[in-house]
């Protein structure tokens, strides 16, 4: 079985993105959204200073002509501070919010991915889980965000070692000097944290891109598959598939001589499948069956010789949306493809084992 060396084609992507899976970065829309944030609260400053100070005044006010009756004050005092905190923080939410849809929408495009909301009961399986926290993906962004916290805090730091002066000079200055040193330290910072989450998301995104090419590549066989599904003639289809189910059917598991490996639940399910690379553009199920029919497709794989690999969900899969006599389904490539390829090393070590004692 030869490896992934060719790119996904169009269906296949259009497939995984039904499926939600995409290439996408969420260091890069979220850096965005970060700069845009606090951009906006900088830009802004004028006016939510302009809100909060007309806030406060009015509530010294009230306080200088008694109006201090908490019963009577609380329910517009509220009304006031929801209203004073609603007009400072809707600009900044509006812009931040669009700036984060826009970005999702440009990098990613229109997505709409029903089947990724589906319930999926395998990943509530612990074995499942805890083999997804050794990924490679699972620990390059455990990397990744142990390296952007290590970097945003040395350059925190580095900025504070820096300013120390300026900070222990803001004691001899009046509060609106001591507020303007400290904003300039705050914008300072900000920038440079910025610019350093900008550059790790751009990275990123460019590493999602190409990881995600990579895990779309596809076998010369599924191409072939593929095409033959989608752009061969449908009535020829139709002919092929109905004599290759009556040879199967007619063979009946006697056909599992002719399997490169047999597929087991393991003693409730066994399914026989065949593959010539030169003359098939993808693996087909010989035969398969439940119960006593598995256990006479077992004996008779022990008796020709023919592998017999354990494997649950591959066997599940095949029995519920193969047919005999049909390619398999797509949703079995990648695993079958991983049995193949370790059945060729493992024929070509026991070859080399036997030239070596000739």
């Amino acid at each position: 079985m030869a490896e992934k060396t060719e790119k996904a084609t169009p269906k296949k992507l259009r497939d995984a993105r039904k499926k939600g899976q995409v290439a996408k970065s969420q260091d890069f829309p979220s850096a965005l959204t970060f700069i845009v944030s606090i951009s906006s609260v900088l830009i802004l400053s004028g006016y939510i200073f302009e809100q909060l100070g007309s806030f406060i005044i009015n509530m010294f006010r009230r306080v200088q002509m008694g109006h201090i009756d908490m019963q009577i004050m609380a329910p517009g005092l509220m009304t006031e501070t929801i209203q004073t905190i609603f007009r400072c923080s809707l600009p900044i939410l509006i812009v931040t919010v669009s700036v984060g849809i826009l970005t999702s929408f440009l990098v990613v495009g229109p997505l709409f991915a029903p089947e990724a909301m589906k319930p999926d009961i395998k990943k509530l399986n612990p074995v499942t889980n805890i083999k997804n926290m050794f990924k490679f993906k699972t620990i390059f962004e455990l990397l990744k965000s142990i390296f952007k916290i290590s970097g945003a805090f040395i350059l925190i730091w580095t900025a504070v070692y820096n300013s120390i002066p300026e900070i222990i000079a803001c004691a001899a200055l009046p509060v609106v000097g001591s507020a303007q040193v400290f904003a300039a330290f705050l914008i300072k910072v900000i920038i440079r944290v910025g610019i350093f989450f900008l550059a790790i998301a751009i990275a990123d995104l460019v590493f999602q891109k190409r990881n995600f090419a990579k895990e779309m590549r596809m076998e010369k066989f599924e191409i072939k598959q593929e095409f033959k599904d989608t752009e061969g003639n449908p009535e020829i289809k139709g002919q092929r598939r109905r004599i290759a189910q009556e040879i199967a059917y007619q063979e009946g598991p006697v056909g599992v001589k002719r399997a490169r490996a047999v597929i087991t639940n393991p003693i409730h399910i066994a399914v026989a499948i065949e593959y010539d690379e030169e003359v098939e553009p993808a693996p087909r199920i010989i035969t398969m069956g439940k119960g006593i029919l598995a256990d006479r497709i077992v004996k008779l794989a022990a008796d020709y010789d023919v592998p017999v690999m354990r494997n649950v969900d591959l066997a599940q899969t095949l029995f519920e949306k193969g047919e005999i006599g049909d390619y398999i389904p797509e949703e079995a490539y990648e695993a079958i493809s991983e049995i193949l390829r370790w059945l060729e090393q493992l024929e070509a070590e026991e070859t080399a084992h036997l030239e070596l004692f000739k």
